[in-house]
C-alpha cells in the first residue's frame, strides 16, 4: 500500500493480556491478546512473536512443525465474534512447512519457524540429506530460539482485507491455546522438560483519518477460503500385523459432516498413529514423530460429494499419482526419494537416515469446488505381515487418525451504519 511509503503506518507491540504457560507438567497453557482500539484501525500483517519453548537442556524442536507445534489452537475474535480460526493448528502447519520449494523451506521457512526441512545432495558421499538445524531450545529462554509466525497463514480472513477499523471491529482479540505435555513432542527428546515462552504480538495501525475513512468507504464485503478441520479414524487390522494380515484389504468409508451446507474448495488428509509412541525409538523421535503423515500400503482414496466420485475408475491408487493430485491441487511440496512410498529396499544408498525418513509425508490432497451435502471418503489400504514389539510402528495395520482439513468459503458483509455479518458463502 502507498501509505507505506510515509509517516502514516505505525507499529505497536502488544504483550499478553493473559497468559499461562504450558509446561510438560500442566500439559497446556493459554495466552489472550486484546487490542485495545486506540488506534483508528489495524492493518492484516500481524506478527506472532517469540514462539517457542525454554528445556533443561539443548534440545531441537521437531523437524518438521518446528516451534509452532506448541499452538494446537488458535482464534481471531471480535469480541465473542470468531473472524477467523484454525483448530489441530499443529498437524496443518506440518503440511504447510512442506508445502513450500525446497529452496524457500531451507533459506526462509526453516529460520522463521525453527524446523529442520530442505533437502540437498552432499557431495561427498552423493546422498540426499536433509538440513539439520543446530538451533533449538535451551535451559535459558533468552537462548532459546523462537519461532516468528505471520497469522496471514494461519487466518486467511486477513489476506482478503485491506484493513482492520476499529469503527467496525470494535473488541479485537487473539486467543491461543498451547500444546506442553511430553506426548505433543514438541521437542526431537520427548523427556525433555518445557516452558512455553511468553509471546509478543506485532500489529501495524493506521491513525491517519482521511486514509482511514477513504479505506472504510471501500470496506463492503470480503471473501475468503477459511480452513476447518474434521477427522475419523483408520482402526487396527483385526490381526494387528500378524500372519493373516498379509495382502489383507482394510476399507472406511466415514461421512465427514463438518464440511456439510458449505462451498469446499480444496481438501487434504494428513495421517497420524493414533498412539503417538509408534513414532519414537526410545526417547527420541524418528524422523518428524507424531506430526508425519505415515504411507500405507496399496492406497486407494476417493471423495464422494453428493452421491458423485470426484476421481474416476478406482480412485487415487499410486504413489505418484497420490502426489500429483496433492500438487495440482496445493502447489509445490517438498519430496524426496521415499518421501509418500512404503517399504523402499537400501533407501539408506540414496537417503541419509532413509530408514526414518521413508514414507513420513504422505499427504492425500485434491479440489472438490463445489456446495458440499453430503461428503463421504472411501479409504482403503492393504495390510501386511509384520513383526517388532508393542510399540514398532506398523502404518498398513496401526490405528491411525486421518486429520481432514478442507477450504470452506466465508464472507464478510459491512452494513452502511458499520455493523457487520459474518456467514458461510453459498458459491
Amino acid at each position: 500500500m502507498s501509505f507505506y511509503s510515509d509517516e502514516n503506518v505505525g507499529t505497536q507491540y502488544i504483550d499478553p493480556k493473559s497468559f499461562i504457560a504450558g509446561t510438560h507438567l500442566t500439559g497446556s497453557g493459554r495466552v489472550n491478546f486484546e487490542l485495545d482500539g486506540t488506534a483508528m484501525a489495524y492493518l492484516p500483517n500481524m506478527r506472532l512473536l517469540n514462539v517457542g519453548v525454554s528445556s533443561n537442556g539443548a534440545h531441537l524442536y521437531n523437524r518438521l512443525v518446528g516451534a509452532y507445534s506448541i499452538i494446537r489452537n488458535i482464534r481471531l475474535l471480535d469480541g465473542k465474534t470468531e473472524l477467523s480460526a484454525c483448530n489441530v493448528c499443529d498437524i496443518i502447519q506440518g503440511f504447510k512447512n512442506v508445502n513450500r520449494s525446497n529452496s524457500h523451506s531451507e533459506t526462509v521457512d526453516s529460520k522463521l519457524s525453527q524446523n529442520s526441512l530442505g533437502w540437498e545432495v552432499q557431495g561427498d558421499v552423493r546422498k540426499i540429506a536433509r538440513i539439520e538445524k543446530v538451533r533449538g531450545a535451551t535451559a535459558l529462554e533468552a537462548s532459546s530460539y523462537k519461532g516468528w509466525l505471520d497469522l496471514r497463514d494461519i487466518f486467511p480472513m486477513l489476506n482478503s482485507v485491506t484493513h482492520l477499523p476499529t469503527a467496525v471491529f470494535k473488541n479485537l482479540n487473539i486467543q491461543i491455546e498451547y500444546a506442553g505435555a511430553l506426548d505433543r513432542q514438541i521437542l526431537t527428546d520427548v523427556t525433555a522438560h518445557i516452558t512455553t515462552a511468553r509471546p509478543l504480538l506485532a500489529v501495524d495501525i493506521l491513525q491517519n483519518p482521511k486514509i482511514v475513512a477513504r479505506l472504510n468507504g471501500q470496506l463492503k464485503s470480503a471473501r475468503w477460503l477459511e480452513l476447518e478441520h474434521d477427522q475419523f479414524n483408520i482402526p487396527q487390522s483385526v490381526n494387528d500385523g500378524g500372519a493373516n494380515d498379509q495382502l489383507l484389504i482394510q476399507s472406511v468409508n466415514p461421512k465427514i459432516n463438518a464440511f456439510n451446507n458449505k462451498h469446499v474448495e480444496r481438501i487434504l488428509i494428513s495421517k497420524e498413529y493414533q498412539n503417538p509412541l509408534k513414532a519414537l525409538n526410545g526417547n527420541n523421535q524418528i524422523g518428524f514423530g507424531r506430526y508425519q503423515s505415515p504411507t500405507c500400503f496399496r492406497q486407494q482414496v476417493n471423495f464422494r460429494v453428493n452421491g458423485r466420485n470426484i476421481f474416476p475408475r478406482n480412485g487415487i491408487t499410486g504413489n505418484n499419482e497420490r502426489l500429483a493430485y496433492l500438487v495440482d491441487a496445493w502447489g509445490d511440496c517438498i519430496a524426496y526419494p521415499s518421501s509418500n512410498q512404503y517399504g523402499i529396499n537400501n533407501i539408506a544408498n540414496v537417503l541419509v537416515d532413509g530408514a526414518d525418513y521413508s514414507g513420513q509425508l504422505d499427504y492425500i490432497g485434491g479440489y472438490i469446488g463445489e456446495y458440499v451435502n453430503d461428503l463421504v471418503i472411501n479409504y482403503q489400504r492393504s495390510g501386511l505381515q509384520q513383526g517388532g514389539g508393542a510399540n514398532a510402528a506398523r502404518p498398513t495395520t496401526d490405528a491411525l487418525v486421518a486429520h481432514v482439513y478442507a477450504e470452506v468459503a466465508k464472507q464478510l458483509i459491512v452494513n452502511p451504519d458499520l455493523s457487520y455479518t459474518i456467514e458461510y458463502s453459498q458459491q
